[in-house]
């Protein structure tokens, strides 16, 4: 049995949200990838980070930690296992999670938190902590 008209219209309107919400996370996650390209292949170029890149930094971490709270995951203790030793690496690294987690976000379904996404979230924004610490 169906429900009344506005029970079909509230749950229409329900499902728009989220797969616009949806959506809105795939463009995020885009971004990251994106993002961390940009500025890796900056730094090879110039062999230091600008002030470009530094902001590009803050806003891959600002949409990783939006990306991670829409899978469902929260701030945790992650410790980032073989740290580079250098900072080159440690970008080319960075560019790798990213893309990473770009592929878990698009094969993952709007409605499941994926603790795959959390978890490459969570290394991203360990990686970008590292290599905030080689700059200074």
């Amino acid at each position: 049995m169906l429900g009344s008209p506005e029970e079909e219209m509230l749950v229409r309107h329900d499902l728009k949200v989220a797969e616009k919400d949806h959506q809105e996370n795939l463009e995020r996650a885009r971004e990251a990838t994106q993002l961390g390209n940009e500025i890796r292949d900056a730094y090879l170029q110039n062999k230091a980070l600008g002030r470009d890149e530094v902001k590009k930094l803050e806003r891959l971490e600002k949409i990783t930690r939006k990306i991670r709270s829409e899978a469902g995951g929260s701030d945790g203790d992650v410790v980032l296992e073989n740290p580079p030793a250098q900072i080159e690496p440690a970008l080319s690294r960075m560019a790798e999670i990213s893309d990473k987690l770009r592929n878990g976000v698009e094969k993952t379904p709007r409605q499941v938190i994926s603790a795959s996404v959390i978890e490459r979230a969570n290394e991203l924004l360990e990686i970008i902590r590292y290599i905030r610490s080689l700059t200074r």
